[in-house]
């Protein structure tokens, strides 16, 4: 395998138009078991943004704390959010604002950020449940809903939906009437911040690389 310097794991969190044509970026598919800790041997750094989530083994802590070990870990958006937040004691850093959430307890499960995507295409095809806060938290901001009903909205959309069946217009018919044509209008034209999360980390790993080459 010919070494590449920077190892990214992306699926349907960042679409093939999100991604930067660098020479030093390899694009692998959602990490599987294993797939983690195999890179560090092969790449000088990793971002973890996608892992595979019920149809097969997701990387592990383990496999995140020993790749820490040996390259720098960068992770955001999704299962690496999540990774990197637990790993960040031992060197891993978390990237974005749902990487945030969960180091502030905000969300805790990896359901929160889990979605059914296409074995081949990698695209998503339904809707995580963080993306639900994020336009919860958007309609909140622009008095679409009161703080209470954005937070109830939510939380119904995670709990009484699975996550495998989980659709824009599911969801929003879980908050009030007067409301979801206006929830499905944000949700459309600005809801996904795991992409929003996603092309945030490629771009803050690729400023910190050209910084760190500048000051040699």
């Amino acid at each position: 395998m010919t070494t590449k310097r920077v190892c990214v794991f992306a699926g349907p969190s960042l679409p093939a138009c999100d991604r930067i044509a660098e020479p030093e970026f390899f694009f692998a598919p959602p990490a599987a078991r294993g797939d983690v800790e195999r890179a560090s041997d092969d790449y000088d750094e990793i971002l973890l943004i996608d892992g595979v989530f019920h149809h097969d083994l997701a990387p592990t802590p383990k496999e995140v704390l020993a790749a820490c070990r040996r390259v720098p870990f960068f992770g955001a958006a999704s299962m690496g959010a999540l990774r990197a937040v637990e790993c960040r004691p031992y060197g891993a850093m978390p990237l974005g604002a749902i990487a945030r959430w969960y180091a502030s307890g905000v969300i805790d499960g990896d359901d929160e950020v889990a979605v059914a995507m296409h074995p081949e295409t990698h695209v998503a095809l339904t809707v995580p449940a963080v993306n639900v806060r994020y336009v919860a938290w958007l309609a909140c901001r622009r008095g679409i809903l009161d703080r209470a009903s954005a937070d109830a909205w939510a939380h119904a959309a995670r709990t009484t939906i699975y996550y495998a069946e989980r659709s824009w217009p599911a969801a929003v018919a879980c908050a009030p009437a007067a409301t979801r044509e206006a929830l499905l209008r944000v949700a459309r034209q600005e809801g996904d911040l795991k992409r929003w999360d996603a092309r945030f980390a490629l771009r803050r790993v690729l400023r910190q690389r050209e910084a760190r080459y500048a000051s040699c």
